[in-house]
């Protein structure tokens, strides 16, 4: 009942189930369904199971639905991490940050509601909590991602030591993910409030001449996308040599490749006037980057290295 690998598959299954659920998260929001149940949370429109007459009513009643289900399976995963774990494993620590982070989530999507900051609201206060969102998503995300991985045997579990020196730029590649998953997200309600009529509307015009700060924002993402994206797949190649363990040098080709696809749907979604469709696309591969990037750093945080050889290249 409790065997490892049971448990390491279940992880899997509910990494996926996650992803789900936050394009699902995503999908409410791009379709403006956000106040499909009223200010009311958790019931929806003041009823357990509401009026489904009406289409934002429909998504945002789903996506609760999906998101409780996100509540009981890390209900699931933290208690059975602490059957088949030992005391001080961290399989332990990641399913119980997994958990906090679910409530985390929870709590923040009830303010989004309860406050009404949602569907057509354009407030500087609704980017702060979606940054926040969004942050607490990544999080959320790469500790199941571990959780799987490292219960499955699948990359090492890594180890902080205060000398190491790849804890710097692994942690630079971390906040630089934040911020482009922050952005991102911002450029998106963007999008979705304020549909460009054009190519590159926003992109120039609106950055120099007066106008709502969203629109002005848009030039922002692609840039630091770019910037950060460069930054990461040089530090990885840089990090990986030849006595890299086989895993974290196929982690490091499908770093390269992730990327690369990445910033290519995100021109794509420029181009496209981003649709609805290409926004969930562009955020699946955006969620895949980050637990791809968040698992290779697992790996060679693990490893024993040549300090010398980290110096040179750090310094």
């Amino acid at each position: 009942m409790h065997n490892i690998k049971y448990f390491s598959r279940f992880a899997w299954i509910f990494l996926w189930y996650n992803l789900y659920a936050v394009l699902g998260g995503a999908y409410v929001r791009a379709t403006g369904s956000g106040a499909g149940c009223g200010e009311h949370w958790p019931l929806c429109n003041g009823e357990v199971v509401p009026n489904l007459s009406t289409f934002h009513t429909v998504i945002e009643y789903t996506h609760r639905i999906s998101s409780g289900i996100v509540g009981i399976g890390s209900i699931i995963l933290i208690l059975w991490a602490f059957k088949v774990a030992k005391k001080g494993n961290p399989i332990r620590k990641s399913a119980s940050v997994a958990f906090a982070f679910v409530v985390f989530e929870a709590l923040l999507g009830a303010g989004l509601v309860i406050f009404g900051l949602v569907a057509a609201n354009s407030s500087i206060l609704r980017t702060v909590v979606m940054s926040m969102h969004l942050v607490a998503t990544f999080i959320l995300i790469a500790s199941i991602a571990l959780t799987a991985a490292w219960s499955s045997g699948l990359v090492n579990v890594c180890k902080f030591r205060i000398s190491d020196k790849r804890i710097l730029p692994a942690s630079l590649i971390i906040v630089g993910m934040f911020f482009i998953g922050m952005t991102g997200a911002i450029t998106a309600l963007g999008d979705t409030l304020f549909r460009p009529n054009y190519v590159g509307e926003g992109l120039v015009n609106d950055f120099y001449q007066a106008g709502h700060f969203l629109k002005s924002l848009r030039v922002v993402h692609p840039i630091l996308a770019i910037l950060i994206s460069i930054f990461t797949v040089f530090t990885a190649w840089f990090l990986t040599n030849k006595n890299s363990s086989q895993i974290q040098k196929k982690m490091l080709y499908s770093i390269i490749i992730i990327f690369i696809v990445q910033i290519l749907s995100g021109f794509v979604n420029i181009i496209l006037l981003a649709p609805v469709w290409m926004q969930m696309v562009h955020l699946f591969l955006a969620d895949l980057t980050w637990i791809v990037c968040v698992l290779f750093y697992s790996e060679v945080l693990s490893q024993v290295y040549d300090q010398n050889e980290a110096e040179v290249r750090f310094i």
